[in-house]
């Protein structure tokens, strides 16, 4: 079985999930978010990130 793992990401994709992290982020800082809402949107920011670094 081979996996073919193709960059699929452009760049305006790549752009808006940096944007969705960064808002992710600011609304945890803010504590807009608290409890585990917060903690869920920060993983979720880091999820972006790294899909946004990796273009996958």
């Amino acid at each position: 079985m081979d996996l073919d793992w193709k960059k699929n990401l452009g760049n305006t994709d790549r752009f808006i999930r940096t944007l969705i992290g960064l808002l992710l982020l600011g609304l945890a800082a803010t504590k807009t978010l608290t409890g585990w809402w917060a903690a869920a949107a920060v993983v979720f920011a880091l999820f972006q990130f790294i899909e946004a670094a990796f273009a996958y």
